[in-house]
């Protein structure tokens, strides 16, 4: 028996790679929760707008 995966959309596996790159760093980096919210901040400010 197959089981089927539900299709994502771009905006949600989008929203689980960043979700996993902002766990890491604060993992790894032992940086505060206000340290993440600059650095996501300043991340996706990079992104190009179609993203």
């Amino acid at each position: 028996m197959i089981s089927e995966v539900a299709d994502i959309t771009y905006h949600e596996s989008m929203q689980i790679i960043v979700e996993a790159i902002l766990a890491t760093v604060q993992e790894e980096f032992h940086i505060a929760d206000a340290q993440v919210e600059t650095f996501y901040a300043k991340f996706m400010s990079k992104l190009p707008e179609s993203m």
